[in-house]
């Protein structure tokens, strides 16, 4: 179950959340946002055909009640944590490929915008370019999520980036009002377990993307990330906060040292070898991890990637199961 039972704070819910429909801006009023090199990007009308490469970026538009949009989406896996009423609005998106669909895929909807929450275009093989879009005649809009980041690579300590990326969107498609709602909701969530957390202890937590092998370096995240992001939040203390990238390697020798109190294991990765509760169950049994306070007190708590891996409106989803699995007890 998503929803946290930590937060106390009373939050006025939206009326039928994602489900109403917003009353858009003029189709013809020309609007420009900024992308993450602060560029200028201008519409000169409402996108009518949008692919989103990814399913975090539909999550955000279905939740600003722009769905209909959408003419095809890839990379459809965060879909399955969702709930009603959105789970029932994203299975009528048309898939176009489980993972980040082809340039020649993407061409094919005629898109006049392309959209991801990922932090650039042209990650994974054979994905349209910026170069690619242009020839589409399509507009580009990714998340900034190391763009929250100052220069020399201040962690990320707050959900700046998934506001953002909302506010954008609302922009972009003449729904600033129904953005503005859904950023106070998200705030007002993440404020009551700011105020819930804020007097106890901050306990060190060590990231695992998968389970660690001897003689292997462990997959973990870094600062510059939402999960970073979230354990700050949710009243914990990376013990990796000096790690800059993404996705790290760090020895075992150098986890025992820092000693973790609290493993977070971030499920659902495409690159480990396990799954689910499988990992979270071989990562408990770990005798790599046994020397550490988490591992003699059995403190292993999960959640699953699609809801903490990038920008998105489910963050919030995560970090109330965090910051509940943190201060358990």
């Amino acid at each position: 179950m998503r929803r946290a039972v930590l937060v106390l704070a009373a939050v006025v819910p939206l009326v039928a959340c994602g489900t109403a429909s917003p009353s858009p801006g003029p189709a013809n009023a020309a609007v420009t946002v900024k992308d993450c090199a602060g560029k200028d990007v201008t519409f000169d009308r409402t996108p009518q055909r949008v692919v989103t490469l990814d399913g975090y970026a539909a999550q955000t538009l279905v939740r600003l009640g722009v769905a209909d949009k959408i003419v095809g989406t890839g990379f459809p896996a965060p879909f399955s944590v969702d709930t009603a009423p959105h789970a029932e609005r994203l299975a009528k998106i048309p898939v176009l490929a489980e993972r980040v669909p082809v340039t020649e895929v993407v061409a094919a909807q005629q898109p006049d915008l392309v959209l991801t929450s990922f932090e650039s275009f042209g990650g994974p093989s054979g994905s349209p370019k910026d170069a690619d879009l242009a020839t589409m005649k399509a507009k580009g809009l990714t998340s900034c999520l190391r763009g929250t980041a100052k220069a020399g690579g201040s962690a990320l300590t707050d959900l700046a980036p998934t506001y953002e990326y909302v506010r954008k969107l609302g922009t972009v498609f003449g729904v600033q009002d129904r953005a503005e709602q859904l950023v106070a909701e998200l705030e007002g969530r993440a404020g009551a377990v700011a105020a819930k957390v804020s007097s106890g202890a901050r306990p060190r937590v060590l990231v695992l993307q998968d389970n660690p092998v001897a003689g292997q370096p462990l997959q973990t995240s870094g600062a510059g990330t939402i999960a970073h992001a979230l354990i700050s939040l949710a009243g914990g203390e990376s013990i990796f906060s000096d790690v800059s990238s993404m996705h790290a390697e760090i020895s075992p020798e150098e986890v025992v040292q820092r000693d973790p109190q609290v493993v977070w294991v971030i499920t659902d990765y495409t690159f480990a070898k396990l799954k689910g509760q499988e990992l979270v169950a071989a990562v408990r049994a770990n005798p790599l991890l046994a020397g550490t306070t988490a591992g003699r007190q059995g403190k292993i708590v999960s959640t699953s990637q699609y809801l903490v891996s990038f920008p998105s409106p489910l963050n919030l989803d995560g970090l109330e199961q965090l910051a509940n699995a943190l201060h358990a007890g």
